[in-house]
Formats: structure tokens, sequence, C-alpha cells
């Protein structure tokens, strides 16, 4: 069964967005003009939680791409720093748990279930499946290029 494209304007902002992101790196990669951190973790007590990440260092740009599946509170997060701005204090504060902040931050896109008794979400399913669609991308290209060596491969 065929899915339906969808056409709202937020879910065409993001596609096209992770397009440009995700060919971005991979031109990063194949020229060595790039950093690439990317990691597939499973929570150790619970099988239901996975997190997939992609942390990247561009010439100009730093980058972050995160799903995180862990229901109900499954999310996404991207985010684009701009390295050559001098980081204000807000974007101090969002890259606390990492250091040095590697800019000022100038995009970003999430979407994370906040599901409580109420029963209130904003939650899109389909949105973070592009987002996971794109990591997965990146991920098998790092992978199949030789990005690291085949004894690390083997684990992942």
């Amino acid at each position: 069964m065929k899915q339906n494209n969808r056409s709202d304007f937020t879910y065409r902002q993001l596609e096209n967005n992770l397009i440009h992101i995700s060919e971005s790196i991979i031109q990063g990669l194949k020229s060595n003009k790039c950093e690439l951190k990317t990691s597939t973790d499973y929570e150790e007590n619970d099988a239901s939680m996975r997190v997939s990440e992609i942390d990247v260092s561009l010439e100009k740009f730093f980058i972050e791409l995160g799903v995180y599946f862990s229901w109900p509170n499954d999310m996404y997060i991207i985010r684009v720093w701009d390295k050559s701005i001098t980081p204000s204090e807000k974007d101090k504060k969002i890259w606390k748990s990492k250091e040095p902040c590697p800019g000022h931050l100038v995009w970003q896109d999430e979407d994370e279930d906040l599901s409580s008794e109420q029963g209130f979400s904003n939650f899109d399913s389909d949105l973070h499946k592009l987002v996971y669609e794109y990591v997965k991308k990146i991920q098998d290209f790092y992978l199949s290029a030789g990005g690291v060596s085949p004894e690390i491969r083997n684990l992942l």
C-alpha cells in the first residue's frame, strides 16, 4: 500500500531542510571537510528506548540531528549552528551540556510527544519518521564509505 505524500507547509519545509542538510553532510564527508559522530544506542534497562544521533561539524556550520524513541515520549530534534556568529546567552543555555558552544543557533525544529494525563499531544509521527529517514541515510552513507573500521562496523 502506497502512502500518500504530505503537502502541508510544515512537512515540505522540514523535508527541504533535511534534503539540504543531508546532501551537505554527505558532500562534506566525500571531500573530507567535516567531522561526524554518529551513534545508535539502546537503553540497557529498557528495550523500547532507542536513540539515533548525528553530530556533524562542517566548515561553517555545526548540525545536530537526533531521533529518540521512548514511547510515549518519542521525539526528534534538529539544530543548525552558525560557527561564525558569537553565541548568545540563549545559545549557551541550549548547549550547556556540551562545551564549547558551537556558535549561534540559526535553525531548530523539534517534535515532542507532550502526552499528559489530560491526553494532550502535538506528536507528529510523519515528521518523526521523516527525520529518522534522513538520520538513517547519513548513517548508512557514513558506514558504507569506510568512515569506521570493520571491527566497529560489525558492532553497529
